[in-house]
């Protein structure tokens, strides 16, 4: 019984490792690409001289 209590915390260890890995490479991956989304606006807007390419932007994302 004792053994099976081990393997059962033991499992339960790695689930919460596993989401918390996953958390945290998700959050990256989302910043990595909104930060380059952003980046390609911003010079879109830059030579545009103009806050429509930003406008267009939010338009299709919402």
């Amino acid at each position: 019984m004792a053994e099976l209590l081990t393997d059962l915390l033991i499992y339960i260890g790695i689930g919460i490792l596993t989401f918390a890995i996953g958390m945290i490479l998700g959050y990256q991956l989302l910043i990595m690409h909104y930060t380059r989304r952003f980046m390609i606006i911003a010079a879109e807007c830059s030579d545009a001289d103009s806050l429509v390419p930003m406008v267009d932007e939010l338009a299709r994302e919402t």
